[in-house]
């Protein structure tokens, strides 16, 4: 016999009526049940999908499904027992209910039967079947309202029949949405729940009391007009299918960033688009009168505005809207894209109907177009920058933006108390150009020298004014014709660096000239004084420290015309030097040394600022004399050795600073010696303001420079100083170079050493002379060597022969200068002396400042281990050598500059000494110091040697070699 699958509704003893899945086989007259169909039967039964699915899903609350779901414990008659009434009425019933529903779905497809199943007996028959229809019913809700109230009944019908439940004896089966059976029947509803059923099985109708008639209007009338059909007496509804709109709002999302949140209005309502109302409802009270309008929703419509903002390059993000690309950027950029795509497609979104809104953000932001307009002028010294913003309708001097620009601010409040997102292109591109920039009125001046600042930005400036600056930078390109009557042939780079420096004199710029030492910086500067010098008054024909009248005459005759001096500033040890390079390259300016005794012929300087081309002096001077010399203007004020005014809180920098001159140079071979605060003193010097003020600097360069090695800031900077900086290392200028560059550097005394050595000198002119008239030149060779040896000593330093540690002395110093210079420039150094002790004054200076080095001298006994750990290591960059050790057998090519601390007259030794380090294998070029201090013994034997070129072979082959000079050459050399 066939089996069939029906499904039975029977009581549950908990739950009530439940649909279960039983398989049943037809007798005589009746059906008997065969079983109770569970999942695990299924792989057995030869059962079609849509009985599969009635299978399943009865199968879902079945007690061991449920326990399973709702419970903890594994025996299920202990949870029934104790059900909690809550859990049963907010959880376990709704979740039965919705199974429920399905079944009774499935069954109105009228392919499985249904039948009355009792608990207690396993037969069926047909007066058991239930019929279910393949409609379903409709509920209608009938309100009337009169002065008394209103009241609504329930108007009930099934396939356009009345169906009256009042009094009637309904078994309900679901409730969210309703199912009930009546006479074998089961009425379905598509939405109406069983609560809202049950009140009209004993009432005709529900009376709501004119006292609550707006809450119940408002809530429980306004929702079923909105729900349900509805007849009305009293009311008006009105079915609506225009007056719809779309809304766009911009607000924060619940991680609080903002985006773009589409709204549907059907009338004064909004809605969401995943809302899943159909229909929407508005209720409007005028005087005693309720009107309700029906919105039904417009799917199509709403589908067609949400691809409009798609194709305007909007993309749906988890329910809202977002223009490309937007997720990684922060919340300020996420606003400003957010603004500036309203403002671009603002007259799209108005033809379209789309209004804009912005909602719970704590202020109003602007979705006006943004606009800046920039004119830049030139004037002598300044650009004036012109520039405005446009907010919409607002236009704003763009220097009112400058505090937000320079803090990173980029909200900024319009006259209208809207907020305005500023572009960020905006702080990229003003940013470094703001802080520098002064303001005058409406405008910015900006001073020339930050030209840099302004190349991308040449909307409104001369490009020819650019194109002349770029001169600067170009010097190979655009040469200056150097002075007729300089004495000196420059090497070409040295023409590039005088060209520069020229280019730079003509736009009014300062400039820091930075080669390496030994590349001729004094030279340079030389030849631009003689390029720009200028006649003088034809008046002044001699020195104003020797004519008091001429002086006189001067002040008398003024003329505004008249060149000034150029004050050039230096070490005290370098004045000598720079005296000696103005005679021998340009011999036709006249230099006066403004230093010392000097000082007191300089009563009107005045005058002598007017008739000297050059006037030479110290750091210590100018901080001595610096109320003197504040009073006048200079032609140009030049620093060497500049990095002595690299702290900007000293006294030395303060009145260096506040010196007056037209053009300022400063020359250095180390700008930066310990930090790039050095740096900023020096450029400051040159062009104030150009880095901006101290905390500025160390704010946007040194901290990320130094301490984080940030790439962008160090190519900032480089921007800024490249046209005012320039520098040359050994290396890049190496063509030029001839393979071995010989200089004198002449050095003088300090104050006590001066003394030490004038009485000295005095004591052993007399012992010699007394000697010579005694026993004659010949036998008095070696008290001359004794004395010209002890004055030698007392010239290179006094405590080689007074043991006083404290001494000072003016060669020794220079020396270190120089060495500290080479050490920051990475340079190696062979140091040679014929005096052990003068190298160990050095090795112990040396040794202080913690340098690597190596020492030679006839004490030395592993003397390859000294030389390789000099040859091989990079950080070891300095060797001092006595002349009498280091004469032969050494091979030092990874030096390139070499220092004799004390020549004397033997050129042989000195020449090895030289041929250490320029010899075969040699791929630098050489530079070769001589240190000689002046008004010393050192001086006059180099004068001699030049007068007489034979004296040294003389003097060293010979015998006696006393025999080579007369008595007078040595009363000479004493003097």
């Amino acid at each position: 016999m066939a089996l069939e699958l029906i499904i039975g509704l029977t009581e549950h003893r908990t739950f009530g009526n439940i649909f279960q899945a039983f398989l049943i086989e037809k007798r005589v007259s009746f059906y008997s049940i065969a079983k109770l169909v569970k999942l695990h039967d299924l792989p057995e039964l030869k059962l079609n999908q849509h009985q599969e699915e009635l299978v399943r899903l009865c199968n879902q609350y079945s007690d061991e499904a449920l326990v399973k779901k709702f419970s903890k414990q594994k025996e299920s008659g202990k949870f029934f027992q104790e059900m909690d009434h809550t859990l049963f009425q907010d959880h376990i019933s709704p979740y039965i209910d919705q199974y429920m529903r399905q079944i009774a779905l499935l069954l109105m497809q009228q392919k499985t039967r249904l039948f009355f199943k009792q608990v207690k007996y396993s037969n069926l028959y047909d007066e058991d079947r239930i019929e279910v229809p393949e409609t379903f019913s409709l509920a209608t809700f009938c309100f009337e309202r009169n002065d008394e109230g209103t009241r609504y009944s329930l108007a009930i019908e099934h396939e356009g029949k009345p169906l009256n439940i009042r009094n009637k004896n309904l078994a309900i089966v679901t409730s969210q949405p309703c199912s009930f059976i009546w006479q074998n029947k089961m009425f379905l509803f598509r939405h109406i729940s069983a609560k809202k059923l049950l009140p009209f099985l004993d009432k005709e109708f529900i009376q709501i009391p004119k006292a609550v008639e707006d809450k119940y209007f408002e809530t429980f009338i306004l929702n079923t007009v909105k729900n349900y059909p509805v007849k009305a007496s009293g009311f008006t509804i009105e079915n609506c299918d225009s007056h719809k709109s779309m809304l766009l709002s911009m607000e924060p999302n619940l991680q609080m960033e903002p985006v773009f949140v589409p709204r549907f209005k059907y009338g004064e309502a909004e809605y969401l688009p995943n809302n899943k109302s159909t229909v929407f409802v508005n209720l409007q009270k005028q005087g005693d009168n309720y009107h309700f309008k029906k919105y039904r929703r417009d799917f199509d419509w709403e589908t067609q505005q949400l691809q409009f903002l798609k194709q305007l390059g909007l993309e749906e993000k988890t329910g809202t809207l977002l223009p490309k690309g937007l997720d990684l950027l922060d919340q300020t950029d996420r606003l400003f894209e957010l603004l500036k795509w309203i403002g671009k497609h603002k007259q799209e979104l108005h033809e379209a109907g789309i209004d804009i809104q912005q909602n719970q953000f704590e202020k109003r932001y602007s979705t006006a177009t943004q606009d800046l307009d920039v004119e830049i002028k030139t004037s002598e010294d300044w650009f004036d920058i012109y520039a405005k913003v446009r907010f919409g309708d607002f236009e704003i001097p763009f220097i009112k933006l400058k505090r937000n620009i320079l803090n990173g601010i980029r909200e900024f409040e319009l006259p209208n108390g809207e907020v305005a997102i500023l572009p960020k292109e905006w702080f990229a591109e003003y940013e470094d150009l703001l802080p520098f920039a002064k303001q005058e009125g409406q405008a910015l001046k900006l001073r020339k020298y930050h030209y840099q600042l302004l190349k991308k930005r040449l909307k409104g400036i001369d490009k020819t004014f650019f194109q002349r600056l770029e001169k600067i930078g170009q010097t190979a390109a655009h040469p200056v014709a150097l002075p007729a009557n300089i004495q000196a042939t420059l090497r070409s780079y040295q023409e590039e660096g005088f060209s520069w420096m020229y280019h730079l004199y003509e736009h009014q710029f300062g400039g820091c000239l930075a080669d390496d030492m030994g590349l001729g910086k004094t030279l340079q500067t030389l030849t631009l004084l003689l390029k720009l010098k200028r006649m003088k008054r034809q008046v002044l024909v001699t020195d104003p420290t020797e004519s008091k009248e001429q002086g006189e005459l001067f002040e008398e005759n003024s003329d505004e015309q008249i060149q000034p001096a150029a004050l050039i500033v230096m070490p005290t040890s370098l004045i000598h030097n720079w005296e000696n390079e103005i005679k021998k390259f340009v011999p036709s300016m006249k230099a006066y040394k403004y230093v010392g005794v000097q000082r007191k012929k300089a009563l009107n300087l005045k005058g002598i600022i007017s008739y000297y081309d050059i006037i030479l002096t110290t750091y210590g001077t100018v901080r001595n004399d610096y109320e003197l010399l504040k009073e006048h203007e200079f032609f140009y004020l030049i620093l060497d050795e500049s990095q002595n005014i690299k702290n900007s809180g000293s006294k030395t920098y303060q009145t260096i600073t506040k010196l007056n001159a037209k053009h300022r140079l400063v020359l250095t071979g180390t700008p930066i010696e310990n930090s790039l605060s050095d740096l900023w003193s020096q450029i400051n010097f040159l062009n104030k303001g150009l880095l901006g003020n101290q905390a500025y600097f160390k704010r946007e360069f040194i901290t990320p420079i130094e301490k984080k090695s940030d790439p962008e800031k160090q190519e900032k900077l480089k921007t800024l100083i490249r046209p005012f900086v320039l520098r040359r290392t050994k290396e890049e200028v190496a063509r030029d170079l001839p393979p071995l560059t010989e200089q004198i550097r002449y050095c003088g005394m300090s104050k006590e050493q001066h003394k030490s050595y004038e009485r000295e000198k005095s004591i052993i002119r007399n012992s010699i002379l007394q000697n010579i008239e005694k026993e004659g030149m010949e036998k008095s060779a070696i008290v001359i060597l004794q004395g010209l040896t002890k004055l030698r000593q007392l010239a290179n330093h006094p405590s080689m022969v007074q043991g006083n540690e404290q001494a000072e002395s003016g060669k020794f110093d220079e020396i270190f200068r120089s060495l500290k210079n080479l050490m920051a420039e990475k340079h190696k150094v062979l140091i040679f002396s014929s005096f052990v002790s003068h190298l160990e004054l050095l090795k112990e200076k040396i040794e202080s400042e913690k340098w690597k080095y190596s020492i030679l001298t006839g004490r030395t006994t592993k003397r390859e281990k000294v030389i390789r750990a000099f040859q091989e290591d990079p950080e070891n960059r300095i060797f001092l050598i006595s002349l009498k050790a280091g004469g032969v057998g050494l091979n030092l090519t990874s030096a390139d500059y070499v220092f004799i601390i004390d020549p004397w007259w033997n050129p042989a030794a000195e020449n090895q000494a030289i041929n250490r380090a320029h010899r075969i294998g040699q791929d630098k070029k050489v530079f070769v110091y001589r240190f000689i201090t002046e008004a010393s013994i050192e001086e006059k034997i180099q004068l001699l040697k030049e007068r007489k070129s034979t004296l040294a072979e003389k003097f060293v082959n010979s015998n006696n070699p006393f025999q080579a000079i007369t008595q007078k050459e040595i009363i000479n050399l004493l003097s």
